[in-house]
């Protein structure tokens, strides 16, 4: 269940309209550049936009002439209020300076906000924290550049990733591995959790539980490397050089498990029709080598996020991709050929990443959903629809002070995403009925309720 609504698409149409930290402390950046400070978006009728960038900017922007002033003009044309910059350099100071905004380095990642910064810290060393005065609402920023070795997703495609570890033989290193693609799905398991990755998205989870008992929101983005739980499923199996795998990456699972959405995929369910590629960005400013680790395979994935924590006082309205509009497969460029729509700026690309954008807004009284509140105390009829914790409910019969929730109760929870049913255990299937889960799209055969798509002799068929 998700409990962050999706709200009208604006996301588009807005971007065609478009302190250096010492012993962690805060200031607006101040270089002999600087021009003024940058003021806060103004509310709406209680609504702040919330527009959070992921950008991935290699080795701060230091890549391409004028790095950082490249950089400023992307989050400029994207209207990002919230920016995660792993593999910063001193690009948040200069980003920040040149805008007027606020900004904080502490590990690999630099978040540079139009917001104010409150407080900062780190968690587990990989985090960059920062608390951010949203027009009165606390929103708590988290960005992270997770380790890079032990770059687990290349062995499926054949390829091992510089390690420092007990990896079998061979997996040391980013050459082509002479045994050809691992299909071990828990040896690639084991690989990834050596990594350190799903550790520290564990402790993260625990900080961002604490914060959320204390009343804020949270945001959290960067570069895992590592792919989403969500994109490796039974429908992308013979994609991309997956080799037939369906691989439950831990990271990705553990912030999903502790209750965050990721943004993109929230918009965007099938990974097949989007899948949202970040890695490898195609950049025509470099020669394609050096702009692959696997040049013999199709490495393309997501490892670039955003997510968020479900709130009543938070929407996603959208989420894009955004950079040059071709990749690298094979060593090759190729035109990106899937449903996503790219936003590509003006300003010079700095990076051998694609970047996430998400747009929220932030509500003071709640981002006020459709359907009105469940009243325990009122009757409802078949038909009838309410909210409850974040989603839309719909009454299968007469009921009264019955809370939503039960997968065989009264109550049916309706998810959908671009006028297509997503499959939830709470609702109501008749023959004919079609719904996607997990990326892939279903037909219903006879009437069902809380059978999930897939097994064979279920009453799911897939389409196609």
């Amino acid at each position: 269940m998700s409990s962050a609504p999706v709200r009208p698409r604006r996301l588009l149409a807005a971007v065609a309209a478009g302190a250096t930290l010492a012993a962690m402390a805060i200031a607006p950046s101040a270089t002999a550049t600087t021009v003024p400070p940058a003021e806060p978006k103004p509310e709406v009728d209680g609504v702040s936009e919330l527009n959070v960038l992921t950008f991935n900017v290699w080795h701060g922007g230091t890549q391409i002439d004028d790095g950082a002033r490249e950089i400023a003009d992307v989050l400029l044309e994207t209207d990002a209020d919230v920016t995660f910059l792993p593999e910063q350099g001193d690009a948040p100071r200069e980003v920040a300076a040149l805008l007027g905004y606020d900004h904080v380095i502490a590990t690999d990642t630099g978040i540079v906000s139009r917001y104010p910064i409150l407080e900062t810290s780190t968690v587990d060393r990989w985090w960059t924290k920062a608390v951010l005065d949203v027009n009165g609402t606390e929103v708590v920023a988290y960005g992270g550049h997770l380790e890079y070795r032990w770059y687990a997703t290349y062995l499926p495609r054949g390829y091992g990733g510089a390690v420092q570890g007990d990896w079998p033989d061979g997996w040391d290193t980013w050459d082509k591995l002479p045994g050809g693609p691992v299909t071990d799905v828990d040896a690639i398991l084991e690989a990834n959790r050596q990594s350190g990755r799903p550790a520290t998205a564990a402790a993260l989870v625990a900080d961002v539980a604490a914060e959320r008992a204390a009343g804020r929101i949270a945001v959290v983005g960067g570069d895992f490397n590592e792919p989403s739980v969500q994109d490796w499923t039974e429908a992308t199996a013979d994609l991309q050089d997956h080799n037939g795998l369906v691989i439950p990456w831990q990271s990705t699972q553990t912030l999903l498990d502790g209750g965050l959405v990721d943004a993109f995929r929230e918009v965007h369910p099938d990974p097949v029709a989007n899948p949202g590629v970040t890695w490898p960005s195609d950049n025509p400013l470099f020669p394609t080598t050096d702009l692959t680790w696997a040049p013999e395979a199709d490495e393309r994935d997501r490892i670039d996020y955003v997510f968020v924590t479900p709130d009543e006082r938070v929407s996603i309205d959208d989420a894009a991709v955004v950079g040059p509009q071709s990749t690298i497969v094979r060593n090759e460029r190729v035109d990106d050929d899937s449903a996503d729509q790219i936003l590509t700026p003006d300003a010079v690309w700095p990076s051998d990443h694609k970047a996430v954008l998400a747009s929220f807004s932030v509500c003071d009284d709640g981002c006020a959903p459709a359907a009105p509140a469940w009243d325990a105390s009122a009757v409802y009829t078949a038909g009838d629809e309410i909210s409850y914790e974040g989603s839309t409910w719909r009454a299968a019969w007469w009921t009264r002070g019955q809370e939503p929730g039960a997968a065989y109760g009264p109550w049916q929870e309706i998810v959908e995403r671009d006028g297509v049913a997503r499959w939830t255990p709470s609702r109501i299937f008749e023959a004919g009925s079609v719904a996607v889960y997990e990326g892939r799209t279903y037909d219903a055969k006879w009437w069902t309720r809380n059978e999930k798509p897939g097994p064979p002799r279920g009453p799911w068929v897939t389409q196609g």
